[in-house]
């Protein structure tokens, strides 16, 4: 088999089971939907002993920043003369290491196989 037929099969393997994981997620989200309505209706908590605890939640508030917003912040500070501002901002940047993963992108409209 050659590398570009063991691609379009292994590709074909992936889609099948995307499709696959799709649908199942749609059915868990339609059981949790009944599950969190009858767990509401039983006053917002249910206990399984020995199984589950099942409690609702209810919403909060998030709050965020937006990076690039904040990046243009500290290029402004510092371009106005307030570099210590900045840096204090700057130092409060988190990064993180996120591995590299293969990436596949569907051609819209398109079907292997």
């Amino acid at each position: 088999m050659s590398n570009d037929a063991q691609i379009v099969t292994l590709y074909q393997t992936i889609a099948a089971l995307d499709d696959q994981i799709a649908n199942l997620n749609t059915e868990r989200e339609q059981a949790r939907t009944i599950l969190s309505s009858l767990v509401e209706a039983q006053g917002g908590k249910v206990v399984l002993e020995g199984i589950a605890t099942m409690e609702i939640t209810r919403p909060t508030m998030v709050a965020s920043y937006d990076r690039a917003g904040l990046e243009d912040l500290v290029r402004k500070l510092v371009a106005n003369g307030r570099g210590g501002i900045a840096e204090m901002i700057e130092k409060q940047r988190k990064q993180h290491h996120r591995a590299g993963s293969l990436r596949i992108i569907k051609v819209k409209g398109n079907c292997v196989g």
